[in-house]
């Protein structure tokens, strides 16, 4: 039976809408799951889709009422579903600093689906943030059923670095299989879920990111003892001083420098306690010296190292702003090398 004009233009709809928001335009993906809801105001995968653009636009009382909405029209319905809409209310809950009523969700959709997408990650979150003297994990302990035995999972640790382009996060798991990654790029966040040979899922949730990033020109690869994950930045050249959460934009020398008084440090020293305290390697090495710096330095040196680390492709770092504030720093590349523009 072919299917009506109307459910083919609601797929289309539907089509179009998730295109919208996995190309974070989510203002074009409001529009078009609002329309699906008013088609049909009972479906609560429509509603649970509009809840989620709620979220990335931060509209987080709409993003509630969203989700519990689909809550009363799931009470009978599909157990998987239903777990999706504990999550999502339980997401929205922990991002307006309701965390004791987030966990109750986030326990009811464990208790749901165990295996839900990103749910262990919201889960560790909310928990620490929590109310020592608050009760948790009550409704999932007390009715979910008895684990299967299974080797226990080992912490998985990551870390991250950058240069004046990119943001690589290593996440340390070995012998990851392609078909066990499913990773998603936002402009401001990402997700990635492995499926891990003890049946167990690892997940990690970054949202928001310190700065915007180009999902499209974001990729990663997987290698026998970790995951590679590359963030392109939006905005090239500026250094984040965290991965997750508000971080500080530096401008660019473009305003008249300030007078201020400069105080004389000794970077060899400097470059030494960096050494000494993380002991990194390479472009890590590098990286870490350069935040410390960065860090300690007053205003002008600041601007002066910004300006000349990004003119020059990152072959030349200034820290004297009265000498390089007036000219635009030529890039130098190492003996041997020649420095080609970027395509």
């Amino acid at each position: 039976m072919n299917p009506s004009p109307e459910e083919s233009h609601s797929a289309d709809l539907y089509a179009k809408a998730n295109d919208a928001f996995f190309d974070d335009d989510y203002d074009e993906a409001l529009t078009l799951f609002t329309k699906l809801v008013s088609m049909e105001p009972t479906n609560a995968e429509f509603i649970l889709k509009r809840c989620q653009v709620h979220q990335k636009l931060n509209q987080l009382e709409l993003a509630l009422k969203d989700g519990e909405s689909a809550l009363k029209l799931l009470e009978q319905g599909s157990r998987s579903l239903l777990a999706r809409a504990h999550l999502q209310v339980g997401i929205t809950l922990h991002r307006l600093g309701q965390y004791v009523k987030a966990q109750s969700h986030l326990e009811q959709s464990r208790e749901l689906n165990p295996k839900e997408k990103t749910l262990v990650t919201w889960l560790r979150k909310n928990e620490d943030k929590l109310p020592k003297d608050a009760p948790t994990a009550t409704l999932a302990a007390a009715t979910a059923p008895a684990p299967v035995s299974a080797p226990p999972v080992k912490a998985t640790r990551y870390e991250w670095f950058q240069n004046d382009t990119f943001v690589t996060i290593e996440v340390f798991i070995k012998n990851v299989k392609q078909d066990a990654v499913d990773l998603n790029f936002f402009d401001n966040s990402l997700s990635l879920t492995v499926k891990l040979p003890t049946g167990s899922d690892y997940s990690l949730e970054l949202e928001p990111l310190a700065h915007k990033i180009l999902p499209k020109e974001s990729s990663f690869k997987i290698l026998s003892t970790k995951i590679e994950i590359k963030l392109r930045k939006e905005m090239i050249g500026i250094m984040w001083g965290t991965l997750e959460g508000d971080d500080q934009i530096i401008p660019m020398a473009s305003s008249t420098p300030t007078t201020t008084a400069k105080k004389a440090k000794d970077w060899g020293a400097l470059a030494r306690e960096v050494d000494e305290e993380t002991k990194p390697e390479g472009e890590q090495a590098l990286n870490s010296l350069f935040q410390k710096i960065y860090k300690d330095a007053d205003p002008d040196t600041q601007r002066a190292m910004m300006k000349s680390f990004v003119e020059s492709n990152g072959t030349c770092l200034s820290t004297n702003w009265d000498e390089i504030g007036n000219k635009k720093t030529e890039v130098k590349p190492p003996e041997g090398m020649i420095a080609k523009k970027y395509e």
